[in-house]
């Protein structure tokens, strides 16, 4: 009897002790001790340092040799990385495999719907396509709310970056704002958008200003590690959830235990040809018809519609096409005068439309 209860316990006391010493897990986020989460709130205005971090990601996704930007073992200032919304049966948001260069289950899935057939148009197969956000480390300046520490931000790419993006097109001076010694304070306007009983906050203006003292090196010691922060699942994992209807936690459990049998190998790597990497981010994650041709340079879907011309180089942030707007109603954030969050996906003018990210954001109650 006691020979059998010592078996049971063999390798459970270990198991459960890792468990315990994990980092703190905030949705898709696995946080260090003492670092806390940023919280954009709509109408508000705010005083934001963003701090760079070392990378250690092979595969991150802004990875650019030639000009050495976020290749491991340099400083960068963002961890993108995409998200499926809704997925399985217990309607969870997943981070695409591909944020690291991983074969995604869903985006093949979604590839082959399009190829038996399928309009990229339909909700069924819009339903699947990842949307583009970021991680930031950010130190809030002047703040009641938050202390004057590393915290982390998730924030939607259209919803900010793209202003970023923007903004920085225009002055190259602002081009170092992460920098230690020669940053800038990010002071930043948020707009109150809301959908129903749902508020979010959106990006109306940046402005840069000097900062009255330059960080010491010293205070890398305190910025968390983005490319570590995010956690981004196997392959295995989400086919268990998008297929299997398994809980993130009960996939995870059941890859750890395969891991732990079979060994786990290293993440797939991808090709990092990154001269459209500031692509928009709506066209660089949908897919093609042909599965041989449905990846763009970084490895990410491309949109069927694009398969018969090439696609021009856009500008940062900013869609490839624009549509001359209907007359709109006043206080309806649609450029072509339909129901913004309500509307999204229901007249052609969505397509090509700048709004999209956000209306769709604003339709599913999202707060970024």
């Amino acid at each position: 009897m006691v020979k059998k209860a010592k078996k049971k316990f063999k390798g459970g006391a270990q198991r459960n002790a890792v468990r315990q010493t994990r980092k703190a897990k905030y949705g898709h986020m696995s946080l260090p001790k003492g670092v806390s989460v940023y919280k954009a709130e709509p109408g508000s205005r705010v005083s934001l340092d963003i701090m760079p971090y070392m990378v250690t990601d092979a595969n991150h996704p802004d990875r650019d040799d030639e000009y050495g930007v976020a290749v491991p073992g340099e400083l960068w200032y963002k961890r993108p990385y995409y998200l499926h919304r809704s997925i399985g049966t217990n309607n969870e948001s997943v981070v695409c495999p591909t944020s690291n260069g991983q074969k995604c289950p869903i985006c093949e899935y979604r590839a082959q719907m399009l190829k038996e057939g399928a309009d990229w148009n339909d909700d069924s197969v819009k339903a699947l396509k990842p949307s583009m956000r970021n991680l930031y480390a950010v130190i809030p300046k002047g703040s009641k709310a938050h202390e004057e520490a590393p915290h982390i931000w998730d924030m939607s790419q259209f919803l900010f970056q793209s202003k970023l993006n923007e903004e920085i097109s225009e002055d190259e001076d602002y081009d170092t704002f992460p920098d230690l010694e020669d940053g800038y304070t990010l002071r930043v306007r948020f707009s109150e958008e809301s959908f129903g009983q749902n508020k979010f906050a959106d990006t109306s203006r940046i402005d840069f200003v000097e900062r009255d003292e330059a960080y010491p090196e010293s205070i890398m010691d305190d910025i968390p590690n983005l490319d570590e922060v995010l956690e981004i699942p196997s392959y295995k994992t989400v086919e268990a959830i998008f297929f299997g209807g398994a809980s993130e936690e009960e996939a995870e459990d059941e890859d750890e235990d395969d891991d732990v049998m079979k060994g786990r190998g290293a993440p797939r790597a991808r090709t990092l040809q990154d001269e459209d990497e500031e692509a928009d981010e709506d066209e660089e994650v949908d897919d093609d018809e042909d599965e041989e041709d449905d990846k763009d340079s970084k490895g990410h879907p491309i949109d069927e519609d694009d398969e018969d011309e090439p696609t021009p180089e856009p500008s940062p942030a900013k869609r490839t096409k624009k549509v001359k707007p209907k007359a709109k109603d006043k206080g309806n954030r649609c450029p072509h005068g339909h129901i913004f969050g309500k509307d999204c996906d229901e007249h052609d003018e969505c397509d090509e439309c700048t709004e999209w990210e956000a209306c769709m954001d604003a339709s599913e109650g999202i707060d970024e």
